[in-house]
């Protein structure tokens, strides 16, 4: 895999590249996280006032019949998955760029799905790839980049916070 190919995987160019270098993002990479981060955040806005009506709702019903079990527990739920969704609303994302160097290594990951109560037969065996470079290990690696990637030494360029690879740079090839 060239070059290129690398470049269009991870989707940065040149521009992106040199930004990364210098501890920031370029201005395409802000746009692409600022429109991702607004539409996430009008999605949680959106439970939010979903579970504020609720809350309303049963405090209503509560205040009208204090003796209706099911509108406390409607209330509590209400309330408790709003006040998640308002951490995550108010909660500030750190976008700073991150660099990781050195020797690529991908580590195939198998988990059980579904829940720990389902019962075993209902679970299946689901196996990704773990990109670790430089102490620092990325989930969903692409199984694609292990004969183009592994052993090699790269540099990461990632944001801090959600960990999105912003760009990759080879350093040297050991094999």
């Amino acid at each position: 895999m060239s070059e290129n190919q690398i470049k269009g995987y991870f989707a940065f160019d040149d521009s992106d590249l040199i930004a990364n270098r210098a501890g920031r993002l370029s201005p395409k990479q802000e746009k692409k996280i600022l429109s991702n981060d607004q539409f996430a955040n009008r999605v949680i806005l959106g439970f939010f006032l979903v579970c504020l009506a609720f809350t309303l709702f049963f405090a209503y019903k509560v205040f009208s019949d204090s003796a209706s079990i099911p509108s406390w527990v409607g209330l509590i739920l209400a309330m408790f998955f709003g006040s998640l969704f308002s951490r995550v609303l108010f909660t500030k994302v750190d976008y700073s760029v991150q660099k990781a160097e050195g020797e690529v290594q991908f580590v195939k990951v198998e988990k059980l799905s579904g829940s720990a109560t389902d019962p075993m037969h209902k679970r299946q065996k689901v196996s990704s790839y773990e990109m670790h470079i430089g102490g620092e290990s990325f989930s969903n690696a692409n199984p694609t980049l292990i004969e183009i990637m592994q052993g090699d030494v790269y540099a990461v360029y990632y944001t801090k916070t959600t960990r999105q690879i912003l760009s990759v740079e080879l350093m040297s090839k050991n094999k």
